[in-house]
């Protein structure tokens, strides 16, 4: 699997904190990190309208 910024090797690396042990892949290029919550994320701020910056007049 290459990776979506630089192109590089990604491999499958496991995670885990105090509660929660999953399993993400992570570039080991540039350290990306994309796994199933960061991937709908991503696909759902695609999906999203951009919104116009207010300017003052």
């Amino acid at each position: 699997m290459k990776c979506l910024r630089c192109k590089g090797l990604m491999t499958l690396e496991r995670f885990s904190d105090f509660f929660l042990v999953f399993h993400a892949w992570k570039c080991i290029n540039c350290g990306a990190i994309l796994d199933h919550t960061i991937s709908v994320n991503q696909q759902r701020s695609a999906l999203k309208p951009e919104i116009e910056p207010v300017t003052a007049h």
